[in-house]
């Protein structure tokens, strides 16, 4: 079997690092995300010109339209971007993770294979 050599543990620091950045980043977007969903909610129900039959409009009907179309076209691009800013930092975190994963369990494999070596010399 190959000899399994330990990844640079100066790359791991630094992409444990990376990645609590990115963990940030998305904490960030989303919050921005919820700050303008909730201004969204707010005029909706109170402002009459969005009623309907003279009433607020369904938190379920506001969800499905206004949370996702925004209230004109620049709160709709804002919403696309920061939806798109959270996908691409979720994706990147996600490829992060795995590839600290994929460092994890090589010093696994090289404190087995270590181990394994120690033994065959105690024979």
């Amino acid at each position: 079997m190959k000899k399994v050599e330990l990844p640079d543990f100066d790359d791991m620091i630094k992409l444990a690092s990376k990645m609590g950045n990115e963990k940030t980043q998305i904490m960030l977007a989303e919050a921005t995300l919820d700050i303008l969903l909730a201004e969204i909610t707010n005029t909706v129900t109170t402002k009459p010109e969005y009623f309907v039959g003279g009433k607020a409009p369904s938190n379920a009907h506001i969800s499905d339209t206004y949370h996702v179309l925004g209230l004109n076209t620049e709160q709709k691009i804002q919403l696309m971007d920061l939806r798109i800013e959270i996908a691409k930092l979720t994706g990147e975190l996600k490829e992060d993770e795995a590839l600290f994963k994929v460092y994890q369990e090589m010093i696994n494999v090289w404190r087995t294979q270590s181990a394994n070596e120690r033994g065959a010399y105690l024979e």
